[in-house]
This record gives C-alpha cells, structure tokens and sequence, in this order.
C-alpha cells in the first residue's frame, strides 16, 4: 500500500501508532491488516519498562467500526511481552482492544452512540451486534457516578423531580439546574433511595434545593443539606393555583348549578395581563353571575402577581397580604389553601433570592418521555436509568464522565 494512502487510511480508522496493511473488501464486510508499533510498552500489572519479547500474539479479527452498511474489521498482529520484574506476560495495543473482547474500543463507543437515540432492537439490526453486549457496554460505560466531579464544582444547585418509569411506578431525577447537567436517574421513587444518593454529594458546596411542593422532598433536602436553602419551583406553585381555581370552576358547574350551565375553563386560565378587551369583558360577566369564583381568581391572580415582584421584600409583602385574605375567608377551601402556602412560605420566598427554578429538570422529564417511546419502553430499572443518562451524553468522549 502507497505510504499516503496508508496515512490515509490510518488516519480515517483512528489507528494512529499501528501499522496498516492491506485493505481487502469482502460480502458485507471489510478487512484492514493492522500490526502494532509499540517498541515496548508499560506492563499493565507493575507499571514496569524491563520487558523483553515473549513470542508473537495469536492473530485476531477485531470488530472496529461501521461504513456504507459494511462492518471494518481488523486482522490484528500483536507483539507479545513478559515483564523481569512481575513475571506476567502481555499483549500489546492494550489501548485498542480491551482483555478477550472482540470489538474495539472505538467501536463500542461507535456503538452506544448509535444506542443514544436508538432502541435495542433498532441498534441489534443495524449493527450487527447483541442486546447483551450492548448492554454490557451500557452498564460499564454509564455509571452515573459524580461525586468525583461535583468536588470541583464551587457552588452546587440542585434540582429534583419525579417522573414515570413504567405506568404507576416512579423514579427520582437529580440535575445540576445552573450547569444544566443530569446528575443520576435513580431506579425508584423511594426517599431512602434518594437519601443514599445525596449523601455523595458534598454537604457544604450545595447552596440551594429546588423541589415540587412535596414533603417528602423538602425533609430529606434539609436533613441531608442543613445550610442549603430549599426553593419551591414558581412553576409548580402558579399550576397549584390553577389546580384549585379550576376545581372550584367543575364545583360551582357540576355541584351548584346541576351541569344546567357550561362555565368556561380556559379564560380562567390565562393570565389577567394576557386578556384581551373582549375576554376580559367576558370573564367581568362570569364572576358577576358567579360570586363563588371571584376569591378564587383574586387569590390566584395574586399567586401570579407574587412572581412579578422584583425584590424578596415585595414578595413578602404580596405573599403575606393573600395568606391573610384566605385564612379570613369563609370558604374551607380558601382556608386550606392558606395553610398550604403559610407551610410553603419560607421555600417560596427563597425563589427570590437567586430566582433558581427547575425548568431544566422539567426539560429533561420531557425529552425522556421521547426517549421512552424511540425505546419503546423499558422493563429492567437499572437499564431504565443508564439508558436515559445516555441520552444526555454531549459527545463519546464523556462515556467514563457521566
């Protein structure tokens, strides 16, 4: 082979330090002749230089990589070695090929980046290569350990939500909301699962928790991180409000007047800054004829207005001045809803200091639903979780730095 085109043909198949031979195409598959050129290499074992040769390594056909719908194989030629200092006798091109495998490191990298957007099946088709090896690669490459990565951060802001795994069932998700990073997709919604799992992260460097209004969240985010401030998502606070503004909607409807009359959802919906003149003239002729609804919709306006406020101060003064309305009010409903944001006062008021919100993890929810269904669903948990933090991979340079 002609000294460029064999650079070429290095340079395409990442063999940079082998020696490339012929080049021989068959049906459905292609043969490159590799040999290595390490005049001598570390021993894996002692990390010793005193080597001498040991006899020559038994030829294999490697899978290396994927073109034109044909499989690159390598016919590898391997200088074998024996160390003075350990004994031990080794193959060279150790960073090519790992101990009895029989496909390159390039190419499982190949691999699981096909897997990335891919189902199981889909991938088994298009590269030739098993579910039971692809998932091996899965399992060794994704191993959503970050503790190692999150010690070099400064300030560290979390963000946890919960999604479905499997119809009823549920599973954690921890992101890194201001580096916009996933952090690790657990295998249930237990919060002792949970717990475990923030225990690896360092205490002091975590400056905020952002949550959903659940409990559960809000106690093990301050047990495990005592000096971090727990923020309660705006998105989820102004969608409670909705909740319960159109409940009493279907209450006044359904209950009240017998389901005689269609009162409207959607322009109690939208915010009052967004409405038109003619939906708001419409919306003024609603809450005259149905005084049941006007708290509701004050209290709710005001959950929007709270948000709008440029300073922690002003917020405070909002959010104080509903929570006294509503517990004066002589619906139950209005009363239990007072409660609730008096409960919630301090995560709410917290949204102001650094106005962190866990849109990216809401994002995230949303392109593992995608995932999901190119998948065509998933049965196995722990395959579940690693197949999803696939998906946030930036590039097959970051599989050992998930």
């Amino acid at each position: 082979m002609a000294k460029s085109q064999q650079n070429g043909t290095t340079i395409l198949l990442g063999l940079k330090g082998y020696e490339v031979g012929m080049v021989v195409e068959n049906e459905g598959k292609i043969m490159v002749k590799v040999r290595t050129k390490e005049r001598k290499p570390v021993c894996p074992y002692c990390s010793s230089v005193k080597l001498y040769r040991h006899g020559s390594g038994e030829i294999r056909q490697v899978l290396h990589s994927w073109t034109s719908g044909k499989k690159v194989y390598l016919e590898l030629y391997r200088q074998r070695w024996r160390c003075r200092d350990c004994g031990h006798s080794f193959n060279d091109g150790a960073r090519l090929l790992r101990p009895y495998s029989r496909i390159t490191r390039q190419a499982e990298q190949e691999a699981l980046w096909q897997l990335k957007d891919r189902s199981f099946s889909q991938a088994t088709r298009d590269l030739g290569v098993s579910y039971t090896r692809l998932r091996r690669l899965l399992e060794r490459e994704i191993d959503g350990e970050v503790s190692r990565s999150l010690s070099l951060e400064d300030e560290i802001f979390l963000g946890i939500d919960e999604h479905s795994f499997k119809h009823q069932e549920l599973v954690h998700m921890v992101t890194e909301v201001k580096k916009r990073r996933v952090l690790r997709i657990l295998k249930d919604d237990r919060i002792a699962t949970l717990k475990d799992f923030l225990t690896k992260i360092p205490e002091d460097k975590v400056k905020e928790v952002c949550i959903d209004m659940k409990e559960g969240l809000r106690k093990v985010a301050e047990i495990v991180f005592p000096r971090a401030k727990v923020v309660v998502d705006h998105f989820h606070v102004i969608a409670d409000s909705n909740r319960r503004m159109d409940e009493a909607r279907r209450i006044e409807q359904d209950i009240y007047q017998k389901k005689k009359v269609r009162i409207p959802k959607k322009i109690f919906l939208v915010g009052g800054e967004k409405l038109s003149k003619d939906m708001r003239g419409k919306l003024n002729v609603i809450l005259e004829r149905y005084p049941g609804l006007k708290a509701f919709y004050w209290a709710r306006e005001k959950i929007r207005e709270l948000y709008r406020q440029e300073t922690r101060e002003e917020a405070t003064r909002v959010l104080d001045n509903l929570i006294l309305n509503l517990k004066c009010a002589d619906d139950g409903e209005m009363v239990r809803w007072a409660n609730t944001l008096k409960h919630w006062r301090e995560p709410i008021l917290n949204y102001f200091d650094k106005r962190t919100t866990n849109g990216f993890t809401e994002g995230c929810n949303t392109k593992i639903k995608m995932l999901k269904r190119v998948s065509y669903g998933l049965r196995n948990a722990e395959v579940y979780c690693r197949k999803m933090l696939l998906g946030f991979v930036p590039s097959r340079s970051c599989f050992h730095n998930i």
